[in-house]
């Protein structure tokens, strides 16, 4: 088999990979959490710590990812649909019980893979995790409202 044919497979073993440390590294962070939002912030914290430490591992499930034509977009996507699927509770959070649309979990998630992307195609890979506050405001405000997603991304001062 030439290297040409080889490649997919090695690509596909690296993003899974990398994936699988990424979801760990999540999962750790969010395990000791007792509430939805409290996880949600550790995950986003994690997510942005990761990219920060491994861009390399980053880079190849973003960046990497979506050049690489639709197989790499359906596995691009697959991780999205994972980690969106963590938001999906918060619909309960909501304190007016108003309708989300469908995509809102895929599209925070998604926001917040490209915010690692960009960083990374600028090499400012080191930056992320202090963007942390602003992100996870972004991804609770859907759910809690502006007031108590700037609470919990920047601490009950805010």
């Amino acid at each position: 088999m030439s290297d040409e044919a080889q490649r997919p497979d090695d690509f596909d073993t690296a993003f899974q990979s990398s994936l699988a440390h990424l979801q760990v590294y999540v999962e750790t962070a969010c395990a000791s959490e007792g509430d939805w939002a409290a996880k949600v912030s550790a995950g986003v914290r994690a997510a942005l710590t990761f990219a920060a430490a491994n861009p390399a591992a980053a880079q190849l499930l973003t960046n990497e990812a979506m050049s690489g034509g639709k197989p790499g977009f359906a596995r691009y996507d697959r991780m999205i649909e994972h980690f969106a699927e963590a938001l999906r509770p918060g619909r309960a959070e909501r304190p007016t019980g108003e309708w989300l649309p469908e995509i809102t979990e895929k599209t925070m998630v998604g926001r917040l893979a490209m915010l690692i992307a960009q960083r990374l195609s600028l090499e400012q890979h080191a930056d992320l995790p202090a963007l942390a506050p602003e992100a996870i405001q972004f991804v609770l405000t859907p759910y809690l409202g502006t007031a108590d997603a700037r609470r919990v991304a920047f601490g009950s001062s805010a």
